[in-house]
């Protein structure tokens, strides 16, 4: 056995190293974590001005507070693919160590972003006006924001480190200096997304935005609602966790990727009042992480309550409050779960079971669907089940903490009973 997990170890530890430290992958990751805030700001608004208690919504419309608060959902959730276009191009560039040329960087792929986004005609005043509709700068948008964002930092880098730079003289202020040195990379990464979205209206009579939403966005979304393609990269994620690897950093672009379009369309729902659609989204994944990787929360009250050994009632103690907020490092290490083969079973299955659970308590309609794109790492429990879905998924974390703990008993009690053996302890 022994033997078998060093050879996954040796196998899993430079995978894991690669794909961490792979540029696109890593720009991805880099790019949401800049935008989480706007994410959560939006949500937390959407929450704000939706709540149902007493007169409060017609206080909310009679007052026109109501339309305030919107702004927010309008100028976050409903441009997230803006952000997320400027966050790609930016966080490119950045983690190639070009860090004076993050900004020009994000801020080309602003306009790139906007030269495939279709205009709209409208009439205002009974006079023809071109406008630039809301449709494609949120969810429709996400998936050519990111492809824009991260070409974008490709193009800049690769012209910048070949010398093709406006050299000013010495003496020059650095920002003026700065402002030349971002022209030719400018006009050749405008000029080439003016020829991309050129040929693609000659070509099929839309924008790139238009045709990759409908033609390559629309499947992928399709997979991205798959729980199979979840399951599987939480699974994933957990095997590397349990070699010692961060597995997030593995897995979380991937799901960044498939998954976000889906939870920014069921945010912009919730704040219009509309029916939201998507189950599987990464506000999906806050029910399988509860007290972290694993949903450890569960074993952490076994060892809290349960313990009879020394070493697993200090790290009860030690370890309840962390993993209230999703932290679950000390159990992790502390027990430990890395390459412990007694364990890894509940380890790897406890994930697969809750979503399962959570999927069809969503599907039957007992459970509302995640109505927050993102929630705020380190939130505590109980309050982020309120988050994402409301009194139900208060309900729900109770009930999944319970049968976590429940399954993680057996397992934690085996490990009890060895130390304190060691221990010299009779039970």
């Amino acid at each position: 056995m022994q033997k078998f997990m060093d050879k996954m170890e040796n196998v899993l530890a430079p995978l894991a190293t690669k794909v961490g430290g792979n540029r696109i992958l890593k720009a991805v990751s880099t790019a949401f974590n800049m935008i989480m805030p706007l994410i959560i700001i939006g949500a937390i608004f959407s929450l704000v001005s939706t709540l149902s208690i007493g007169g409060y919504q017609a206080f909310l419309q009679s007052s026109g507070i109501g339309k305030i608060l919107a702004l927010v959902g309008k100028f976050t959730t409903d441009l997230m693919a803006l952000y997320v276009a400027f966050a790609a191009g930016y966080a490119y560039v950045r983690n190639e160590g070009m860090n004076n040329d993050a900004i020009p960087s994000g801020l080309l792929s602003v306009l790139a972003f906007f030269i495939m986004t279709p205009l709209t005609e409208v009439m205002i005043n009974e006079v023809p006006t071109t406008v630039l509709s809301f449709d494609y700068l949120g969810s429709k948008g996400l998936f050519t924001a990111l492809l824009v964002g991260l070409l974008v930092g490709f193009i800049y880098t690769f012209v910048t480190k070949k010398g093709w730079v406006i050299k000013m003289p010495e003496g020059v202020p650095p920002t003026v200096a700065k402002s030349f040195s971002a022209l030719i990379p400018g006009f050749v990464i405008t000029g080439i997304f003016l020829v991309i979205n050129g040929i693609f209206n000659a070509l099929t009579g839309a924008t790139f935005s238009e045709w990759l939403y409908s033609v390559l966005a629309a499947p992928l979304s399709a997979l991205s609602g798959s729980v199979i393609t979840f399951l599987v990269l939480l699974f994933i994620c957990q095997v590397f966790w349990f070699f010692g690897i961060h597995g997030g950093q593995v897995t979380i672009p991937f799901m960044m990727i498939l998954f976000m379009q889906a939870g920014v369309e069921n945010q912009a729902a919730f704040g219009t009042g509309q029916p939201m659609q998507n189950i599987v989204t990464v506000g999906f994944l806050y029910f399988l992480m509860l007290g972290g990787a694993g949903n450890t929360m569960g074993l952490a009250l076994d060892m809290l309550l349960f313990s009879k050994s020394k070493r697993y009632k200090s790290l009860g103690k030690l370890c309840i409050l962390p993993s209230i907020c999703n932290i679950n490092e000390p159990v992790i290490f502390g027990m430990p779960i890395i390459l412990n083969p007694v364990m890894a079973i509940p380890f790897l299955l406890v994930p697969q079971i809750t979503a399962i659970i959570t999927y069809f308590a969503m599907n039957l309609g007992l459970v509302s669907l995640p109505r927050i794109a993102l929630g705020a790492t380190g939130t505590p429990l109980i309050l982020d089940g309120w988050m994402i879905a409301g009194l139900s998924g208060i309900i729900l974390e109770v009930i999944l903490i319970a049968l976590t703990a429940i399954i993680y008993y057996p397992f934690f009690r085996v490990q009890d009973h060895m130390a304190c053996q060691e221990e010299g302890i009779s039970e």
